[in-house]
């Protein structure tokens, strides 16, 4: 999140800093026209022109929601300067830059193009007609235009950059959560729960080979205790499994899983064959395994599509993640320790299953997860 802040504030010094050699070259041009002017007027007019430009770019300003009505002032001002000199018309080119900023690349065009064209008129009757008082202000238009435009790209490029890692950053949170939570789960159901169901069973076994009643009462009620205790502890697990768990099975899981990434719809998910009920564990496995690989493609890959298929099939359920991402040597990245795919392979085999993985450099990776599961499997969780 820290670097997220970062990029954020880099973002912001940068138009800053723009907006402030605006300023300033406005400033300066504003100074030089008052030092030309040959009469007062001129001073009047230029006042005026810093006025209804401070006006617009001060803190909360009020032209804000009427920026074409604010530039339009300063042009009717810049219009009535340009008949006393040639200085005045200078101010076109940081003109040129205000009105790529505050309105649509095709109107900021014909607007540009109208004010050379005045410009250049103006320069003429003050200068008389030559190739520079033509080509001058036209290759500033072309040059103002080509770089307010691609400043505004850039910027609304960064920004989406931006607000792309703060949600990757998020997301990679929330999986990171969410497998702890699992793990945290699964500690207690191997051995808290698993102990007490033990526990209960021996008191039941007990409790039908004790005659004395005060005896029976006693484990009558540490039984009735124990049986208490794992009901509360089932529910302990219940509330740490995964949340996209919760309310849904697992096809519905994985399409929110699917689409709650950056990727958005370039995550595809599609179900193959006929759904089935599965235990509750491995549906958790199944989907805790989707989490990983679908981490590992927005962490690594660079990937610009992928797809997650869920495939029922007689006698095993398949996932299948697949990108169209940077690829790697799979022998290379199975040799080095990391915690991604082992774990992926650790709970695919844990639930019977396997896990291969297809890669090559520069072509995309394809991981695909094959767990045994008859359909006539009966599994309920425990």
């Amino acid at each position: 999140m820290a670097k997220v802040k970062t990029s954020l504030a880099t973002l912001n010094r940068i138009e800053h800093v723009l907006a402030w050699g605006l300023h300033l070259l406005i400033t300066v041009l504003l100074i030089l026209v008052c030092w030309r002017a040959s009469h007062w007027g001129v001073w009047v007019l230029s006042f005026a022109y810093g006025i209804v430009y401070v006006l617009g770019v001060v803190p909360n300003p009020p032209f804000k929601s009427h920026r074409l009505l604010w530039f339009a002032l300063l042009s009717v001002l810049w219009a009535s300067l340009i008949w006393d000199g040639p200085e005045p018309a200078y101010l076109v080119f940081p003109m040129f830059f205000l009105i790529v900023l505050i309105t649509s690349p095709l109107r900021s065009a014909l607007i540009v193009a109208l004010l050379t064209a005045i410009a250049i008129a103006t320069l003429a009757m003050h200068l008389g007609f030559s190739v520079g008082v033509v080509t001058g202000p036209i290759l500033g238009a072309i040059i103002a235009w080509v770089l307010g435009i691609s400043f505004q790209l850039l910027a609304q490029t960064l920004k989406e950059l931006v607000d792309a890692r703060a949600t990757a950053i998020r997301a990679s949170k929330s999986a990171g959560e969410q497998a702890e939570r699992a793990r945290i789960a699964g500690e207690i159901h191997d051995t808290v729960a698993q102990g007490l169901s033990s526990i209960q069973m021996l008191l039941h076994a007990a409790e039908k080979r004790i005659e004395d009643p005060q005896a029976l009462a006693q484990v009558r009620l540490a039984r009735e205790t124990t049986a208490n205790n794992l009901a509360e502890t089932r529910n302990i697990i219940a509330a740490l499994q995964p949340q996209p768990l919760v309310g849904a099975d697992l096809q519905v899981a994985l399409a929110r899983l699917a689409s709650t990434t950056p990727l958005g719809q370039r995550l595809s998910f599609e179900v193959d064959g006929v759904p089935r009920a599965l235990p509750d564990d491995l549906e958790a496995e199944i989907l805790r395994i989707a989490q990983t690989l679908v981490g590992n493609v927005l962490r690594h890959a660079e990937a610009t599509s992928a797809k997650m298929t869920l495939t029922y099939q007689d006698d095993q359920v398949l996932l299948d993640v697949i990108d169209d991402g940077r690829g790697f040597d799979v022998a290379d990245v199975l040799r080095t320790p990391s915690v991604g795919l082992p774990t992926a392979q650790r709970r695919a085999e844990k639930i019977g299953g396997s896990l291969i993985i297809e890669s090559t450099p520069g072509h995309g990776t394809g991981i695909s997860v094959r767990v045994p599961h008859t359909t006539t499997s009966q599994g309920t969780g425990s």
